[in-house]
C-alpha cells in the first residue's frame, strides 16, 4: 500500500540525515523540519557544537561551508521569503573568509556548472557504459546492499546508474546542478542528495562502503587534497575509484588552454551560443560526412580517414554539452599515471589498480585496519 511504502521512504530518508555532519567543525545535526511528506522537503539542520544552520530545499540539505554558503541565498531566495528566515546571516557567513584567487575560481566554477547542467541535463542511454567504462574492473554486481558517495555528482548521470544497481547512495555537488541530479533521481528512494563541498564533506568519517569520482578532481584547486579528504570517508578495506583527465597531446593541451584563457571570461549565455557554433561546425564538417559515408559498405574505409568523429555515437546536444564544459570552467588539470600512483600512496590506500595503457581510472583499497589512511 501506498501509505506503507511512503513511510519506508521517509524512514530511509531520515537514516540519512544521521551521518551529515556539519562542514565547518564536523559536528552533529539537529533537524528542524518545515515541510514532510515521504522526505523532508524543507526545513534547516542546526549544528549541536558550532549552532550554525543549512536550509533543506528541495529536499537537499544545503551543507555548504561558508565560504560557499551564499549560493543558497543566490538562488533560492523564495525559500528564505516563504520561511521568513534572515538570508543576511548566510550572506554574513561568506563575506568573511579572505578572496583568494583559489576562491575566484571556485566561485566561477559554480557559476558555470550551476548553469551547464541545469542547462544539459538530459539522460541518455550510452551513458551508462561510458560510466562502467569509467569505473572498470568495477561491474554493477559490485553496488548491492553498499552505500556509497557519488563525489561531484552534477546532474546525476552516474549516480542514477549506481543507485539503479542497488547501492544505497550519496551524492555530493557544490553547484546548483544537484538540483538536474534531483530530477533525474527523484524516483529513486535509495538516493539522497547532498549540496557541499569536496574539501569540507558533510559526511560523518568512515561511514562509506566505497567512494567514486568521476570527471570532477581535475576541477578543483588542489585535486590531490581533494582525493586525500574523500578517503577520509571510507570503512576499512572500502574502495575509491576515479576517473581524471590524462596528460598527452601536449599540443591539443595548449591549444586548449589558449582558448580556455578567452572564454573562461566570456559571459556564460555568450559562451553558450558560441559552443553551439562550434559544434554545429564540426558536425557538419566531419561528424555528418562521417556517418553518412560509414552507413555504406562502399564508402566505410573512406570514413575511417575523417578526423574528430569521437561524437558520431552520441547526439548532437553532448558534442556541444561537452565543448561547453570544456571551455567554461576556469580549473582544467591533466595527469599522468604516476601522479595518481602517488597519490592512492600518500593516501595509504592498498590494492592499488592503475591501467598500464594510462586511460584515467584508477582503484584502490582503505586498509583493513582502521586509522591508517593520510
Amino acid at each position: 500500500p501506498f501509505f506503507i511504502t511512503a513511510k519506508i521512504i521517509a524512514d530511509v530518508r531520515r537514516n540519512a540525515l544521521e551521518v551529515l555532519r556539519c562542514p565547518e567543525c564536523a559536528g552533529c545535526l539537529t533537524l528542524r523540519a518545515f515541510d514532510e511528506t515521504s522526505e523532508v522537503e524543507e526545513g534547516l539542520l542546526t549544528c549541536d557544537f558550532c549552532d550554525r544552520t543549512f536550509p533543506i530545499i528541495n529536499a537537499i540539505p544545503r551543507l555548504l561551508p561558508d565560504v560557499y554558503i551564499h549560493v543558497v541565498v543566490q538562488y533560492h531566495a523564495d525559500f528564505f521569503r516563504r520561511w521568513q528566515l534572515d538570508p543576511d546571516s548566510f550572506i554574513d557567513r561568506s563575506s568573511k573568509p579572505a578572496r583568494t584567487r583559489w576562491l575566484s575560481a571556485e566561485r566561477r566554477t559554480i557559476r558555470s556548472y550551476s548553469y551547464q547542467w541545469r542547462k544539459f541535463k538530459e539522460m541518455y542511454p550510452h551513458w551508462e557504459q561510458v560510466f562502467l567504462d569509467s569505473i572498470r574492473p568495477i561491474t554493477p554486481s559490485f553496488f548491492p546492499g553498499k552505500r556509497g558517495l557519488d563525489a561531484g555528482c552534477g546532474f546525476g548521470r552516474s549516480l542514477r546508474y549506481a543507485a539503479s544497481y542497488g547501492a544505497e547512495m550519496f551524492g555530493l555537488d557544490l553547484s546548483e546542478a544537484i538540483e538536474a541530479a534531483r530530477d533525474n533521481t527523484r524516483h529513486l528512494p535509495n538516493v539522497h542528495l547532498v549540496q557541499g563541498d569536496i574539501f569540507h564533506p558533510p559526511l560523518a568519517p568512515a561511514v562509506l562502503d566505497f567512494v567514486y569520482s568521476i570527471g570532477v578532481l581535475h576541477h578543483l584547486p588542489d585535486p590531490k587534497a581533494g582525493f586525500l579528504t574523500l578517503t577520509r570517508l571510507l570503512k576499512p578495506d572500502a574502495p575509491i575509484f576515479i576517473w581524471v583527465y590524462l596528460r598527452h597531446r601536449g599540443r591539443q593541451i595548449a591549444a586548449f588552454s589558449l582558448m580556455r584563457a578567452i572564454s573562461t571570461r566570456v559571459p556564460l549565455r555568450f559562451l553558450n551560443v558560441a559552443c553551439l557554433a562550434i559544434a554545429t561546425g564540426q558536425w557538419l564538417a566531419w561528424i555528418l560526412p562521417y556517418r553518412i559515408l560509414h552507413r555504406f559498405r562502399a564508402t566505410r574505409r573512406l570514413a575511417r580517414h575523417i578526423p574528430f568523429t569521437l561524437y558520431a555515437q552520441y547526439p548532437f546536444r553532448v558534442l556541444h554539452t561537452d565543448w561547453f564544459d570544456g571551455l567554461s570552467v576556469p580549473l582544467v588539470n591533466y595527469y599522468r599515471r604516476e601522479h595518481v600512483e602517488a597519490w592512492y600512496r600518500e593516501a595509504g590506500l592498498e590494492r592499488v589498480r592503475i591501467d598500464e595503457d594510462w586511460r584515467g581510472r584508477a582503484l584502490g583499497y582503505a586498509p583493513q585496519e582502521p586509522g591508517n589512511l593520510s
